[in-house]
């Protein structure tokens, strides 16, 4: 999907470069923060937190650190 609304499309923006698509998570796995380990880290590390949040029963409000 474009990882926002669920069409599961994931190259599709929908004309909203606000939805997040493929091509952003393929840049956050660029970046220094993560040695530049790739779009399957980025992934990785977003799935991570967003089971955090879910698990926590804070994916409308998260919390600002979920480092226990």
């Amino acid at each position: 999907m474009c990882y926002t609304c669920g069409c599961k499309l994931p190259y599709e923006d929908h004309g909203d470069p606000a939805n997040i698509i493929e091509d952003h998570l393929k840049q956050a796995g660029q970046t220094d923060t993560i040695d530049k380990a790739g779009a399957t880290k980025a992934k990785e590390n977003l799935l991570e937190l967003i089971q955090l949040q879910q698990q926590a029963g804070s994916l409308a409000q998260p919390r600002e650190d979920y480092n226990e």
